[in-house]
């Protein structure tokens, strides 16, 4: 009986980390401290060192990715740290906003849109010229999709590794 819990409670993490990461949401976090968890609850059953440290190091990598994607990415376009700072904002008002209206693609759309939005007001009140809020909109709304797809694969590898962790 105990397995059948453990089991369930590990497959569910392993749908809801996923979905909890399109939100903007700590899904990769609660996938990496379940498989510790799990690790440190029953140590002969499911710990495993190599299973553990490729869950931390996917961890990482994919927090690195969205951390340098979604930062250094629209600051390669040459805009102040303050633009960085509001479109990242944008970005994030966007994804809640869009979770509420359509979720979970409401909220990969509504985090592109308030990233771009954000960056266009942003760019238009600086320079005044419309084609460079075009562009630095586009590619703020590039960025953020990409720091999403990056950090969503690695809350579906952790996932992956939790079910490897608790089934196999």
């Amino acid at each position: 009986m105990d397995f059948a819990v453990e089991r369930g409670l590990a497959a569910f993490v392993a749908v809801l980390g996923p979905l909890l990461t399109i939100f903007d949401l700590p899904g990769n976090t609660l996938l990496l401290l379940t498989g510790l968890g799990f690790a440190f609850f029953n140590e002969n059953i499911y710990f495993s060192g190599r299973l553990l440290s490729a869950m931390i190091l996917i961890y990482a990598l994919g927090e690195a990715w969205e951390f340098c994607v979604s930062l250094f990415g629209i600051k390669k376009q040459k805009v102040s740290w303050l633009a960085v700072f509001l479109i990242g904002a944008g970005g994030f008002i966007g994804t809640v906003l869009g979770t509420a209206l359509l979720p979970i693609l409401g909220s990969i759309i509504g985090g592109m849109m308030g990233a771009s939005a954000m960056a266009f007001m942003y760019e238009l009140a600086r320079t005044g010229v419309r084609s460079d809020a075009l562009h630095l909109a586009w590619e703020a709304a590039k960025m953020r999709f990409l720091a999403l797809i990056g950090k969503l694969a690695a809350g579906i590898a952790l996932a992956a590794l939790l079910v490897k962790q608790v089934f196999f």
